[in-house]
């Protein structure tokens, strides 16, 4: 999952990221917001560490979660490899998903500013938002992935019941 990182970047400004997305871009999330959230003994650039890592981490958790409607995913290392073979499509669900962890971080800071006491319900708001898009998002993106077009499985020739296909009626 190393290559996630750096994947969706917080502002252009600071540095480019792979895909091309930016955080500040979602509605709402500017430099001054993150900036204005930060705790004083931290820079921006840490903050967004901590931000990006836990992002990455739930949405490892949430994939599995979102795969295993469809197919049950025997290793963890079998659904990060689809993760990695597919971040182009899921890019948009993790986009989403680190702007809520942003309004989360917003919400949660004991920094004191209107953006964390008078717009605290806004950003919880937003936050909810956020993670609904992500949810579609991710949806859209796991019912893209076809497992048996995979090369996750390739390098590993006894991992050929790793998966199994199963189907929920709806």
């Amino acid at each position: 999952m190393e290559s996630l990182y750096g994947y969706i970047g917080l502002s252009s400004r600071i540095a480019d990221a792979d895909s091309g997305l930016y955080v500040d871009a979602l509605p709402d999330i500017s430099i001054q917001i993150v900036t204005k959230i930060t705790e004083q003994d931290e820079d921006i650039n840490e903050l967004w560490e901590v931000i990006e890592k836990r992002s990455i981490l739930k949405f490892r958790t949430l994939f599995l979660n979102a795969l295993n409607k469809c197919y049950a995913v025997k290793s963890i290392e079998t659904a990060e490899c689809l993760i990695e073979e597919n971040k182009e499509v899921l890019a948009t669900a993790l986009w989403y998903l680190m702007g809520a962890e942003v309004m989360f971080e917003r919400m949660s800071t004991s920094r004191l500013n209107r953006y964390t006491t008078i717009e605290k319900g806004k950003a919880r708001e937003l936050r909810e938002a956020y993670m609904e898009v992500f949810n579609d998002e991710l949806t859209a993106g796991v019912n893209s992935i076809d497992i048996h077009e995979s090369d996750c499985f390739d390098s590993c020739p006894q991992q050929t019941n790793i998966i199994s296909t199963h189907y929920v009626r709806l």
